[in-house]
């Protein structure tokens, strides 16, 4: 039986969670394009009621700039995350990354972006129950 190096198993880790990340940021950019034909159904409807479907709409109108925000959201993980990622798709420098990402989602609680900073806590959570 070998013996896997802690480092090593952390890598495999951390490189599972980023492989995970992108599957669930083209999982969102999908729910996002359907969301947007479904926006664009309800705004096409309200236009030809005469705009008397005015509650159908703004409920279309927050549920697409939900899911686009948490794609967005997700973008800026992965941006992080590959910023932090070498050639060979480790992560030298993760405790500098984690700390990172600590950082910027303590910075969108600050400014009071709850809905990000709430997206990346999850991830963040992972990412340090990794090592």
């Amino acid at each position: 039986m070998t013996i896997i190096p802690r480092e090593i198993e952390i890598q495999e880790k951390l490189s599972t969670i980023f492989d995970e990340l992108v599957d669930q940021k083209e999982h969102i950019r999908c729910q996002l394009a359907r969301s947007r034909q479904l926006y664009k159904q309800v705004c096409d409807e309200h236009i030809f009621s005469g705009f008397s479907t005015e509650v159908a709409w703004l409920e279309a109108t927050q549920q697409h700039q939900q899911k686009f925000l948490e794609y967005d959201a997700h973008c800026y993980i992965l941006d992080i995350l590959t910023d932090y990622r070498n050639m060979e798709g480790y992560f030298p420098e993760y405790i500098d990354m984690l700390a990172n990402l600590e950082n910027i989602m303590l910075r969108f609680a600050r400014e009071e972006r709850y809905e990000v900073s709430a997206i990346i806590k999850p991830w963040l959570q992972k990412l340090i129950k990794s090592l």
